[in-house]
């Protein structure tokens, strides 16, 4: 299971990544990088959607998560997207974990204008185009960009398009057969992101985990039938609460 740690950007000023290694001497020699915290989010409403590429969140329109909500829109919610979400929709921050999507996305416009973060290999890389995902947990990119969620403080985290993979023979995936993406036929085991997961709500077990489907009543996997803060809702009940 993941070992995922309780952390927050508050306390983040940056950390050191390994820049090469040599062989020498009988003994392995690191050079040694300091990447500085590169992104202030002074996130008050509390409250962030993260968007997973499940094709249940087909039937939600991603473009209500833009609309502004409460006084002066300071109750709008922040938006965490993971890769290839960017060709439709653009979240407030996007995670990316694969080498396809990342070399994709270094040579778009949209890294030029938006905060996209991955690893410490590909950071080193595309140098100057990504952002270090702190405190790496070396996760699945939905659950990364959940944890992220959480390490910005947000207590109430709304999980859409986390449909998983129960299905034989299909990859319940939005850009199934797409440029990086496993073709549409095909068997996906998905028992170490549901873990991952389990691990992420047992460390922030002070969020409220929201796991938003089209009617509510989708079956829980086992792993998580018993975690005290994961709760469903329909995709009324979504908009409803977040005043959308």
């Amino acid at each position: 299971m993941a070992n995922i740690q309780k952390k927050y950007r508050q306390y983040y000023a940056g950390e050191e990544i390994i820049t090469e290694r040599k062989y020498e001497f009988q003994r392995w020699i690191n050079t040694v990088e300091t990447v500085p915290s590169a992104v202030t989010n002074n996130q008050i409403s509390n409250r962030a959607v993260v968007i997973g590429n499940g094709p249940n969140r087909l039937g939600f329109d991603l473009n209500n998560l833009k609309k502004p909500s409460g006084l002066l829109g300071r109750d709008t919610v922040q938006t965490y997207g993971c890769n290839a979400l960017y060709r439709d929709f653009t979240p407030d921050f996007l995670i990316a974990r694969g080498s396809t999507i990342i070399t994709e996305l270094a040579s778009s416009t949209f890294i030029q204008h938006n905060i996209v973060y991955t690893n410490n290999l590909h950071l080193l890389e595309h140098p100057n185009k990504f952002y270090l995902i702190p405190y790496d947990p070396y996760v699945d990119a939905g659950t990364t960009a959940a944890y992220l969620a959480a390490f910005d403080e947000h207590k109430k985290i709304y999980l859409l398009g986390f449909d998983g993979h129960s299905t034989e023979t299909t990859n319940w995936n939005v850009y199934a057969g797409t440029r990086g993406y496993d073709p549409s036929e095909l068997d996906i085991d998905d028992t170490k992101w549901i873990d991952n997961r389990k691990a992420l709500f047992d460390a922030y077990d002070d969020v409220d985990w929201v796991w938003v489907t089209p009617h509510g009543r989708n079956l829980l996997p086992e792993t998580l039938k018993y975690c005290p803060n994961l709760r469903q809702i329909n995709f009324r009940d979504f908009v409803l609460e977040c005043d959308l």
